[in-house]
């Protein structure tokens, strides 16, 4: 069996674990704590507000990030009440890259907060969140945590909250979009193939140069992508990485397909949004 066969084949089975694992009435439930955050005390006069949604499951259980690599469910949060505000846009802290039993998942294995914004639309009035989060955590098996979350935040002068360092510390592990002034930047990416596998090849730059680099590709369900193997140039501040490109649905092309990279080194972290052509033929 070919390397990409074995992910493809891997990739399937871990959603069947999961799906096998799921808890039955004998399997205790609440594996994990959640919580809904607020930066500020009052509405203010009409400044965005950070909110964010707090995980912290069990010690030594982990929950994902948007794209849970080859097992594991991402977090969906729904928004059910949204009065005098729009639907939140939850952001997304950067991964880690961690292993259950022998798959690999892009998530965290500690407490993590998702950070979101609220404009108020009349500071007169209150604003009211409703949430429902359903996620999963897992150990050596995977299970299940739904809750729905309330919050009510009144007219009145904006304070700092109790909880607004530990949002803003979260929001600084969000990843940025690239820019023209980026000092870490993802310069090329092209789609290769040779007589074994296609592979995506990311060539990127860091004026401080790279310490100790991650970069995971997201955004397109039919493709699913390896950790990546990284060569260095110029004093570590030249890097190339070469992900393994399995794709699920061979019939689907891989040409005008976009995905988000995103590239983490240390606590920082850029995202770009590329499009994808078609393998180039390499030796």
């Amino acid at each position: 069996m070919q390397r990409s066969d074995r992910r493809l084949a891997a990739w399937l089975g871990g959603f069947v674990l999961f799906a096998l694992l799921l808890p039955s009435a004998g399997i205790a439930q609440n594996y994990s704590r959640i919580e809904l955050m607020q930066a500020s005390t009052g509405l203010g006069d009409g400044q965005p507000l950070l909110f964010g949604i707090r995980i912290e499951p069990r010690p030594g259980w982990k929950t994902y990030w948007r794209a849970p690599g080859e097992s594991g469910l991402p977090p969906v949060f729904t928004f059910r009440v949204h009065d005098n505000m729009d639907v939140p846009e939850i952001k997304w802290p950067a991964p880690k890259r961690l292993m259950l039993q022998g798959l690999e998942s892009y998530g965290y294995d500690g407490p993590v907060i998702f950070p979101f914004h609220v404009q108020p639309r009349d500071t007169t009035r209150p604003i009211q969140i409703e949430v429902q989060a359903d996620y999963a955590v897992c150990m050596d098996i995977c299970v299940p945590e739904q809750a729905v979350l309330k919050l009510l935040l009144q007219p009145g002068p904006s304070g700092p909250a109790a909880q607004g360092d530990a949002l803003l510390a979260a929001l600084a592990r969000v990843p940025v979009q690239q820019t023209e002034d980026s000092f870490v930047r993802i310069e090329t990416v092209i789609t290769g193939r040779n007589d074994k596998q296609v592979f995506l090849q990311v060539q990127a730059s860091s004026a401080s140069g790279f310490k100790k680099p991650d970069l995971f590709a997201d955004g397109a369900a039919e493709l699913l992508f390896g950790a990546p193997d990284i060569d260095y140039s110029s004093g570590r501040q030249q890097a190339v990485f070469r992900l393994l490109l399995v794709q699920l649905d061979p019939g689907q092309p891989i040409n005008g397909q976009t995905i988000t990279l995103t590239l983490v080194d240390g606590d920082f972290a850029i995202e770009k949004q590329v499009k994808l052509a078609d393998p180039v033929r390499t030796e």
